[in-house]
């Protein structure tokens, strides 16, 4: 009986006693779940915020520093958080910078700030980016996420890579057509870009709406082309004309620019001399020249040259286009002779051409011997005529 009673005690002693092991493990389960809750409320009740961005928007390929502050909106003090960075393309984090910060304690209603240095991608396109945050208490497993937004705007940069005309070299009279390659070496794109080409003066002008053109938009590292169709007046002088070329667009913000820049329109005029006459003149053998082509001709020196040795020369400074001279050559005689004309065109090009021509007396000049025909000749002949007639009529006369 006492033994029986016994073991009922012992019993009933060991049921007390794993009852209160699982109460005691209960309890430290919900203390755990607690804290666990606690943490998840004091995490919640912390905010990241963008406070600064320098610059403001940032380029491609360039630097940018920013600042955020993690904000306690809660009604108690925050212990012991962390805050994380997390970069993702377009940003990568300098070297140096800490991708963790710990703060000890934010006061309810307070708030702490972190400052980072981020690069930007080269390749990254105008837009806004987001950067994320974690930030969690130490040792906790629970962590939250927020994320901020970084402006990223690139900035065109035009420059004009060449100008190709066709044809190659302009002459006046032409019309021809210039094609600027222009080259995007920014990083943000020119949109509804508009291209327009000014002469400074009244011998180049456009022909139509040569003179415009529409381009549309640009790409970072992209080249387009523009074209005008210009007319050159046949009174342009072989010089480098000046323009301006003017170009219209939108930047990645929407905001109207103007790049302009000044250029130079080469004409090269081609000299070209042609003898127009060739013939005795009196005592003299007159030679009448004229510049046929589109260039001054400079330098000139005429030569009269007979049985191979230069019998006479002239030289004269220049000879505008249309323009005409007039050379008198002394020393020769009949037969065959040689006009050798030579020059410079405005490149300092040399030019040389000869003529053949033939000396041979006219019945309106005077063999240099004197043995020509004198341009009153048919006036004396005349009167002759009329004399001889005079007096047989008279001698008809005196015979009746």
């Amino acid at each position: 009986m006492e033994k029986e009673n016994y073991k009922k005690g012992e019993n009933k002693y060991g049921f007390m006693l794993m009852k209160n092991k699982i109460i005691s493990v209960s309890f430290v389960i919900l203390l755990l779940l607690a804290i666990s809750q606690g943490a998840y409320a004091i995490t919640e009740d912390l905010e990241v915020v963008l406070t600064k961005q320098n610059p403001y928007p940032v380029e491609p390929d360039q630097v940018v520093d920013i600042e955020v502050a993690l904000q306690n909106t809660g009604y108690g003090a925050a212990q012991n958080i962390i805050l994380e960075i997390i970069p993702e393309s377009p940003f990568t984090l300098l070297l140096g910078q800490e991708t963790t910060k710990t703060f000890s304690r934010i006061e309810a209603s307070d708030q702490v700030t972190a400052s980072y240095k981020l690069h930007v991608d080269k390749n990254a396109i105008s837009d806004n980016y987001e950067l994320e945050f974690k930030y969690y208490q130490t040792g906790d497993i629970v962590q939250r996420t927020s994320k901020v937004l970084i402006q990223v705007q690139g900035v065109p940069k035009l420059v004009l890579e060449k100008i190709e005309t066709s044809p190659e070299e302009m002459e006046p009279g032409d019309s021809v057509t210039l094609t600027a390659k222009i080259e995007n070496m920014g990083t943000g794109s020119a949109s509804f870009m508009e291209a327009a080409l000014i002469s400074n003066n009244t011998y180049i002008l456009p022909i139509l709406s040569g003179g415009l053109y529409y381009v549309g938009e640009i790409k970072a590292g992209e080249t387009r082309e523009a074209n005008f169709k210009m007319s050159i007046d046949n009174l342009a002088e072989s010089k480098t004309y000046s323009g301006t070329l003017t170009l219209t667009y939108k930047d990645d913000s929407g905001e109207s620019q103007t790049t302009s820049f000044s250029i130079g329109i080469p004409i090269k005029g081609n000299p070209l001399i042609e003898l127009l006459s060739a013939k005795i003149d009196n005592s003299a053998f007159k030679v009448d020249i004229e510049n046929i082509g589109t260039g001054t001709a400079k330098a000139l020196k005429i030569s009269f040259i007979q049985d191979g040795e230069v019998k006479d020369s002239s030289v004269a400074n220049e000879l505008k286009p249309t323009k005409h001279k007039t050379i008198r050559f002394q020393g020769f005689r009949q037969g065959e002779a040689i006009i050798n004309i030579s020059y410079l065109d405005e490149g300092n090009e040399f030019f040389a051409n000869e003529f053949p021509v033939t000396v041979k007396p006219s019945v309106y000049s005077e063999e240099q011997t004197g043995g020509g025909i004198s341009p009153l000749a048919p006036i004396l002949i005349v009167i002759v005529v009329l004399e001889s007639y005079y007096v047989w009529r008279l001698r008809r006369r005196l015979k009746k």
